[in-house]
């Protein structure tokens, strides 16, 4: 696979570029099996799939909306963890993302563990990318399986908004539907985002009676 960035521009996922593109070699390990549960209410369509030397990157947008124009996005990523838990990985994507925005803010950090598993849950704000004309909101949750990361991330690219002293956004006249949005997405994220183990193997066809 190369560790050129995405096709897309500028945006979030290129601050987890060097992170997870820039890996070693290494084998995929057979074991590591996701099936990711869509969230609701969007038909999505993959944009971007490549996978190789132990990555995989894939990314969605709902069907109606452009490659360069999207609103809503969907990124699913594995990659070498280099180390790092899924707190470190959350914090690393904060700090590339904080630099490129003025307000900026993040909330609902929770961790925990499952199956063995360690995972992480945090929402970014950026009120404004850089002189763009959008921010963003950025919902991730990360699993770490062994010597991988697991990164699923829900993103909206939305008209500039404010962040008060509180820490808190407001969206402007749909500031209660966008709210409505991350909650649901959050949820999806908690709730069904999962690991999941690999389909068992088919037992072994029983031998013909033979006379």
């Amino acid at each position: 696979m190369s560790p050129s960035a995405p096709r897309f521009p500028v945006r979030i996922a290129a601050f987890a570029a060097g992170l997870l593109l820039a890996t070693g070699a290494c084998a995929d390990a057979p074991t590591l099996d996701w099936r990711l549960p869509l969230p609701a209410g969007q038909s999505w369509r993959i944009v971007d799939l490549r996978e190789g030397n132990g990555i995989r990157h894939e990314e969605y947008v709902p069907r109606g909306q452009g490659i360069e124009d999207y609103r809503d996005r969907l990124l699913v990523q594995r990659a070498n963890a280099q180390e790092m838990d899924p707190e470190a990985y959350l914090g690393h994507i904060a700090a590339g993302l904080a630099k490129h925005c003025p307000a900026f803010t993040t909330s609902g950090l929770v961790s925990g563990a499952r199956d063995g598993l360690a995972h992480a849950t945090r929402t970014a704000y950026c009120g404004r990318f850089g002189e763009r004309p959008y921010g963003y909101v950025v919902a991730q949750k990360v699993f770490r399986d062994g010597d991988f990361l697991f990164v699923v991330e829900r993103e909206w690219r939305l008209p500039p908004f404010s962040i008060d002293g509180a820490g808190l956004a407001a969206f402007g006249p749909d500031d209660e539907a966008v709210k409505r949005e991350i909650r649901l997405a959050v949820r999806w994220l908690t709730e069904q985002v999962l690991p999941a183990a690999p389909p068992p193997a088919p037992p072994p066809a029983r031998a013909r009676n033979r006379r």
